[in-house]
């Protein structure tokens, strides 16, 4: 497995869009497990330091999704979507809230405005390249997206896919 920190490739190619490019050194298939199955995704989603008390996966064209964190100060950050488009292990399309946002941050009664998410796996010479595409609903919602912290999060994130990709190879 490529063990590297911090590869991924952020890149804002829209005034709405954030791109997202990972390789990992491992076939399609593993990759597409490891984004997909709760029993991986709770041991990779989100920095280290937050336990992920919820991974609830209904992975299906109407299936929903829901990821709950909790920190060491005990605050909690819920994320959740619907998915649109699941062709495994070649793509998926979901959208994603920020379901318990506090409105000082922006959040509404729903949580934060809704992005459209989409993944593609492409494996090449046992290698996959991830690519994640999230459309916001301005450039507001991207910049305050991007602001966040959200890139060290999804940074050591793709970092822990690699240790559960050496499990699973």
């Amino acid at each position: 497995m490529s063990g590297t920190t911090g590869s991924a490739v952020i890149t804002t190619p829209a005034d709405t869009q954030i791109v997202i490019t990972r390789t990992f050194d491992a076939p399609r298939q593993l990759v597409w497990d490891a984004f997909t199955k709760p029993e991986h995704v709770r041991n990779w989603w989100g920095p280290r330091k937050y336990d992920n008390h919820i991974t609830e996966i209904d992975l299906r064209p109407g299936g929903s999704w829901r990821f709950g964190q909790r920190g060491p100060d005990g605050m909690e950050v819920v994320f959740g979507g619907t998915y649109r488009e699941i062709d495994p292990p070649r793509r998926a399309v979901y959208t994603e809230r920020w379901l318990n946002m506090p409105a000082e941050l922006g959040g509404g009664a729903d949580g934060s405005p809704e992005a459209v998410i989409t993944v593609t796996f492409d494996e090449h010479d046992g290698r996959t390249t991830v690519t994640t595409v999230c459309e916001y609903g301005s450039r507001e919602v991207r910049d305050a997206v991007l602001a966040s912290g959200m890139e060290s999060g999804m940074q050591e994130s793709y970092d822990r896919i690699d240790e559960i990709l050496a499990t699973l190879g």
